[in-house]
Formats: C-alpha cells, sequence, structure tokens
C-alpha cells in the first residue's frame, strides 16, 4: 500500500459515533494513535473502553485483525489505572497474555471491552476482559502486567482523568 492509499483510507474510513456516553480518550501518542480512537464511560464506577471497528482495522478476510484485537485487549490495563488509584500513574509493561478469539469482528461494529481485576499484588495484576459486540462475545482474554516502581511517562496513562471514581 503507498502512503497515499494510507492516508485515503484513513480519510474515508466509516465515523466511530460512539455510543452514548463514551467520549474519546487521550491514550498517548504513536501506536494508541492508529488503532483508535479509543472511548470511555464510566459505568457503576468501572471504566468501560469501546472502539468502532473501522476499514483500517481489517485484513484480507474482511474482519478485524486480530492484531488489533489484542492490541485492545492489553489497553484494558486503563480500566485497571481507572479501579486502583495507586496504579493510575504506574508504568505497567505486559508480562503475558492470552485471547480466546469467539467470533469475527467486522465493519461498523461497536466493540466494548468488559474488564474484571482478578488480582492486584505488589508487583503483578491479573485481569480479564470479555469483549462484546451487542450481546455476542467476541473474544476473551487474561493480562498479566508489571507493577513497576517507575512512573509511566506523561499522557501514556488516564492517569487523572478519574481522581474521584
Amino acid at each position: 500500500m503507498t502512503r497515499q492509499a494510507a492516508i485515503d483510507l484513513l480519510l474515508n474510513d466509516i465515523p466511530d459515533e460512539p455510543p452514548e456516553g463514551f467520549t474519546a480518550l487521550p491514550t498517548g501518542t504513536g501506536f494508541n494513535q492508529y488503532i483508535g480512537p479509543l472511548y470511555g464511560k464510566v459505568i457503576d464506577g468501572t471504566l468501560r473502553l469501546g472502539m468502532r471497528i473501522g476499514r483500517r482495522h481489517i485484513n484480507p478476510h474482511q474482519t478485524c485483525h486480530g492484531g488489533i484485537l489484542a492490541s485492545f485487549a492489553d489497553m484494558q490495563l486503563y480500566v485497571s489505572q481507572q479501579k486502583e488509584p495507586e496504579l493510575r500513574h504506574a508504568l505497567m509493561p505486559t508480562i503475558n497474555m492470552t485471547l480466546d478469539y469467539l467470533a469475527p469482528v467486522v465493519v461498523g461494529d461497536w466493540l466494548e471491552g468488559h474488564t474484571s481485576i482478578l488480582r492486584v499484588t505488589k508487583v503483578v495484576l491479573f485481569q480479564q476482559t470479555l469483549a462484546m459486540v451487542g450481546d455476542n462475545p467476541v473474544f476473551r482474554s487474561s493480562c498479566v502486567y508489571r507493577v513497576s516502581k517507575h512512573k509511566a511517562p506523561t499522557g501514556s496513562t488516564l492517569g487523572d482523568l478519574f481522581p474521584n471514581s
């Protein structure tokens, strides 16, 4: 794909049109900007992440690329950072992530993560996500993150977006 073709794809992609109450989240620079935007909404005290699947996300089979879904699963870390104040600014690299792909996701689908913290220790965070399109589960993930003593670079976490959550 030429550079111009890639630009045309982004310019002619479908609109995101998130559901009511979801707002674009500042997810930093670099890779996250290419697959996003990512949207969030606090529901019952917990951040729920979502994204609209566009043409830029699909593979040659016309379904969402598994790498995009894996990236969405990895970004569910923001949910734990919102829920656990002591994690909000922590640098937490991924140790392990497993995904079970359950159903295809196609252009126009609204993908939403339902994420739970399983356990937090001084050095490790365990969480799981069931990603849904409407009422249909499309993947299940299990992620393990290293809770480091280092502060994450500015703009790489949602940090202070949810001070009273």
